[in-house]
């Protein structure tokens, strides 16, 4: 029950404070907001977050969503601590599409050895400190159809982890610190009608990177992903929907760009990385009925596993978690709403998450 109050009151400082700070009277608008989340990985963690949000056209065009450039750092309860900046922005008329991703952090994690059957008894400490920067620039070649191009550059500065154990004991590539350097394509087909909190339509996107000692790579590997998203309106104000994940890795893949297992965006209930492998799928239904007020609900269940090899699936042995959870606008013209979920899939396999926006 105090959770629960912690968070309600939460929600209504931290909208009023982003209610107060947009006018969409101005050509730019400025937000600075504080940051306060939880995750099974970080525990409680808080922060700033400052984000500038324009039109690349006029104010009214209904056909260019409008862009946002935002800056946040972040630091948790277990000395984790992130500085990022993450940027969207919509040419006019969408015939272009500029995402921009970089971070550094410095991030205690869990590891449980690599692979499908480790034992939750096998928990080990680690740390990193990590750069990413990451562009992906999209064009238009048809209706809601888009092509792009991905650069993805990574640094692993320093990693720290416990001598003789699973590092030590497993093939584990990227035990010292090393540089990866991928190019890539995507193809993208998107026909929601908002981003945040979709009543309809459909979201396709694969992307496939190559890393290449040509490329400055301490690792060659290749990394294919597909997504598939759907949202279906099955009454007024009830909405269903889902997602089909799959990330397959070839190569000599470095430990930090293996697939991790769990997480807030992906099959809560499961610590992110609870399980790791080269590669990994997962499907998820939800159920997002709206409430009262600015609160709606969420009921969602998934499945899914890691592999490192084709032959390694099987549908026998297929993880699952469900839970459920509250969800309240706080930007409702946006539809982006903060959200509190509980994810649970066995005594050790639990979690609650409070953070912002859906899970996918």
């Amino acid at each position: 029950m105090k959770l629960f109050l912690f968070i309600f009151f939460s929600c209504i400082l931290f909208d009023g404070i982003a209610q107060f700070k947009i006018d969409t009277t101005k050509k730019v608008n400025f937000l600075a907001v504080p940051i306060l989340f939880r995750t099974p990985e970080t525990g409680w963690a808080y922060g700033l977050s400052s984000s500038a949000s324009f039109k690349t056209s006029f104010k009214s065009d209904t056909l260019t969503r409008t862009s946002v450039i935002q800056l946040m750092g972040i630091f948790s309860q277990r000395q984790q601590n992130i500085q990022a900046i993450d940027a969207t922005i919509y040419f006019p008329k969408e015939s272009y599409i500029l995402y921009f991703q970089s971070s550094h952090s410095y991030f205690p994690d869990n590891l449980w050895g690599i692979g499908q059957h480790t034992n939750n008894d096998a928990l080990e400490r680690f740390a990193s400190q990590q750069f990413f920067l990451t562009p992906h620039f999209k064009k238009r070649i048809w209706k809601r159809l888009f092509a792009g191009a991905i650069a993805d550059y990574q640094n692993l500065i320093n990693i720290n982890y416990q001598q003789n154990g699973v590092f030590d004991k497993e093939v584990v590539f990227g035990r010292s610190p090393y540089q990866i350097l991928g190019l890539g394509l995507s193809l993208s087909y998107d026909t929601r009608n908002v981003a945040f909190w979709p009543t309809k339509g459909v979201f396709f996107q694969t992307q496939g990177v190559t890393y290449n000692s040509a490329l400055v790579s301490d690792y060659d590997f290749t990394k294919w992903m597909m997504e598939f998203r759907f949202f279906k309106s099955i009454a007024k104000n009830h909405i269903l929907a889902g997602q089909i994940h799959h990330v397959y890795n070839e190569g000599n893949v470095p430990f930090r760009s293996l697939s991790s297992f769990g997480g807030a965006n992906q099959m809560r209930g499961f610590y992110q990385g609870r399980f790791k492998d080269k590669s990994m799928y997962s499907v998820i239904v939800e159920y997002r009925p709206y409430l009262f007020w600015k609160l709606s609900a969420c009921v969602f269940a998934g499945t899914g596993n890691v592999y490192s090899q084709f032959n390694q699936i099987n549908l026998n042995q297929l993880k699952y978690s469900f839970g459920g959870g509250l969800r309240m606008a706080i930007l409702e013209k946006e539809k982006l709403h903060l959200r509190v979920d509980y994810g649970y899939s066995d005594a050790y396999n639990q979690g609650f998450y409070f953070t912002i926006g859906e899970c996918f």
